[in-house]
């Protein structure tokens, strides 16, 4: 007998956009939550012709509904559907649910359990709260982008991965789920403030550790170790290397075959990290002369940490992954599973993303709309 979804029969609405709310009602539903995306009539999801295979990555398994907030019928059936909804996510700038009527508080009125989470770049206080923002925007008041860029350069470029908007995500759910379970004890929902910018900064936490207990401390520390970091190969392939350690330095120098990284005052990684760029310089013509499979199998078999670089074309072939059964086939597209093996969560049963307002009709109906209501609101474009 097949295991039950772990949030089947909760109820989510999904009026979020791009990518940190999408992100984490796609995790939701991945855990069998019901989606419904509440989207804008005719426009929909920015996402839908921005970032188009974004938006298909991250709205599978979701129901699409089109509904004009900005019309009274349309917050109207709102209200019905927030009546039997467990969960609701919104994206928008700070203000804007109050001044469509679709705020907490009037929620709650109507539904004392839902568990209401806004997803904001900077979260509903502060100075910033009303101030436009991205990922690049959120990343530099963290200190993420202090921390990118050369060694001993200024921030000169972004994060290759959303990782603010997607750290805004997975607070989103870790909370949710613990609300939900807090909703069991007192029967009561609750009001979640996101902040993308105060989900990342728990991020840079453990940096921020660093620089309070060692003087001088920059992101040159960070970044430039000896051994440890990314080398081109005589194929002009890249491996990470990650002899941080260290017992790892002491078997990296060993294969390496470099007699002044053996030198005993280099045993120790505060001392070698001070010379770092007389050291590592060394390190790298040596690299250089195998090529990138000579070098993993080598440093495999002595127990090093190294990887190959894997870029954006070649990643649905790595072993690694493909054993993890991390990809999913869909229509001309392939996905990602959900990461954690486990028992109540199921990705693959998802389809492609629905197209805009295909659930309007079903969603309304069962909400209680009769068909001539729900003609009627198409006629007047609130669907």
């Amino acid at each position: 007998m097949a295991s039950p979804l772990a949030l089947s029969g909760i109820r989510v609405l999904d009026l979020t956009e791009l990518l940190p709310g999408p992100f984490a009602t796609q995790m939701l539903a991945d855990m069998g939550a019901e989606i419904i995306k509440i989207e804008r009539p005719k426009v929909g999801d920015s996402a839908r012709g921005m970032l188009p295979g974004t938006y298909k990555m991250v709205n599978r398994g979701k129901q699409s509904v089109t509904l004009n907030l900005k019309a009274p019928e349309g917050r109207e059936a709102l209200l019905r559907l927030v009546k039997e909804a467990d969960i609701l996510v919104e994206g928008y700038r700070p203000g804007v649910m109050q001044r469509l009527g679709a705020d907490y508080e009037t929620l709650k009125a109507v539904n004392p359990g839902i568990i209401y989470a806004s997803v904001s770049g900077f979260g509903q206080t502060g100075p910033l709260r009303d101030i436009p923002g991205h990922d690049l925007n959120y990343n530099a008041v963290a200190g993420v982008l202090a921390l990118c860029g050369s060694p001993d350069g200024p921030p000169e470029q972004a994060v290759g991965v959303p990782v603010a908007d997607l750290s805004g995500s997975f607070y989103t759910v870790t909370s949710i789920l613990a609300a939900l379970l807090l909703r069991q004890k007192t029967g009561k929902g609750q009001y979640l403030d996101v902040s993308i910018t105060d989900a990342v900064l728990t991020l840079v936490g453990p940096r921020l550790g660093s620089a309070q207990d060692t003087p001088g401390f920059s992101k040159k520390d960070l970044l430039r170790r000896a051994g440890y970091g990314i080398y081109e190969t005589k194929d002009q392939r890249y491996i990470a290397l990650g002899a941080i350690e260290d017992h790892f330095w002491e078997r990296l120098v060993k294969v390496l075959a470099i007699p002044v990284l053996a030198e005993p005052r280099y045993a120790k990684s505060a001392e070698r990290w001070k010379v770092t760029e007389t050291l590592d310089p060394l390190i790298r013509n040596k690299i250089l002369e195998r090529s990138h499979d000579e070098w993993i199998d080598i440093l495999n078999q002595n127990d090093v940490p190294v990887t190959t670089v894997t870029d954006l074309k070649t990643i649905f072939d790595d072993p690694q992954l493909k054993a993890r059964n991390m990809f999913l086939q869909g229509d001309g597209i392939r996905y990602l599973n959900y990461p954690v093996p486990m028992e109540g969560v199921d990705a693959a049963r998802h389809g492609n993303p629905r197209k805009l307002g295909a659930d309007t009709d079903a969603v309304l109906a069962a909400a209680g709309y009769a068909p001539q209501q729900i003609a009627a609101l198409k006629e007047k474009g609130v669907v």
